[in-house]
């Protein structure tokens, strides 16, 4: 059954800084599938890039969308992290998200049509690693192919070989400690990842954290996944519309959210607008008050100017995200 473990802000706030740096690493160039690493934490390096296509923002083209980083003093131990679309929510359309059966694993429920697909596109790709100085990412063992799971432990395997870490006589694998996050869409992907390798058991998952995760499966799905024995961590802006999609319809779409949520309130500190409630730096300033906010998303200093101000803001973003999510209701 799931662990019950209190949220760790400290840890939560790692994990969302490993998604951070996929985000700033795509943005510095978006056409660059392999981009240096920006804004890691210390005593982590990035040892492979996440490829996949988000068909459904019109682009069959595989993009930047994840790192896999690992602790330098413990190279056995990994973080995973997944980015979202960068403020665009139009990937939650019609057909995206009717449910199917989870094709990685069939008798894990059903999940959004669109997340389903997005998960199979996913490619591993191996990263040169400081000490493999004059090796370029073409002359690395890359992961031959399989799903996402299946090419990350490829990855593990040529990892451990060149640490000359072997299985055990019986044939045990090597303990693999394992740290999925993601944000938004990426939160989703992580979610299925989670599930997928329950059932293949190649990575010793302990903790799930995910930022503004949209739900993800029916209610069979979730009924498994929290019965997983992970710490799971779904932290959500209350304001953010992403959580609140795709909707719960009795009986038409039972789709729901996985535990254990975790929810703040952002009217205190961020601009009230559907950007600014959804943005990954609004999740890590409430971690972590120090952190800043994303340009543009900063209260006004004065206070006399805030309450009329946020008051009409808030109305307007109330109005415009129940008209949308209403208009994603009858899509669907």
């Amino acid at each position: 059954m799931a662990l019950t473990k209190p949220l760790n802000k400290q840890l939560a706030y790692l994990y969302g800084q490993v998604v951070h740096a996929a985000y700033q690493m795509y943005l510095k160039d978006p056409n660059n599938l392999t981009p240096d690493p920006i804004g890691i934490p210390e005593g982590y390096e990035v040892g492979a890039w996440i490829h996949m296509s988000d068909f459904v923002l019109n682009s069959s083209e595989l993009k930047f969308y994840g790192i896999v980083v690992r602790e330098i003093a413990n190279p056995d131990s990994r973080i995973i992290a997944i980015r979202g679309t960068e403020g665009r929510i139009e990937w939650l359309d019609d057909m995206f998200a009717m449910p199917v059966r989870f094709r990685q694993v069939p008798s894990a429920g059903r999940v959004a049509y669109g997340f389903d697909k997005i998960y199979s596109t996913l490619k591993v790709v191996k990263r040169r690693l400081p000490s493999e100085a004059g090796a370029s990412a073409e002359d690395l063992e890359q992961p031959s192919g399989g799903s996402f799971v299946e090419q990350l432990e490829q990855l593990a395997i040529s990892r451990e070989k060149e640490r000359n870490v072997r299985p055990a006589a019986d044939g045990t694998r090597p303990h693999r400690p394992t740290v999925i996050a993601g944000h938004s869409l990426g939160a989703a992907l992580s979610t299925l990842f989670v599930l997928e390798n329950h059932d293949k058991r190649k990575f010793d998952v302990g903790t799930s954290c995910t930022f503004a995760s949209p739900r993800v499966g029916t209610l069979d799905f979730v009924n498994l996944f929290n019965k997983l024995p992970i710490v799971s961590w779904r932290i959500f802006n209350k304001h953010d519309i992403v959580p609140k999609l795709p909707p719960h319809i009795p009986v038409v779409l039972d789709y729901e959210h996985v535990d254990a949520q975790y929810e703040f309130d952002s009217s205190s500190f961020t601009q009230h607008n559907l950007v600014c409630w959804h943005v990954i730096e609004t999740y890590l300033h409430w971690l972590d008050s120090t952190v800043p906010l994303r340009q543009g998303c900063t209260l006004p200093r004065s206070p006399d100017e805030l309450p009329k101000r946020s008051s009409r803001e808030v109305t307007l973003c109330q109005k415009n995200a129940r008209a949308f999510l209403f208009k994603k209701a009858r899509a669907i």
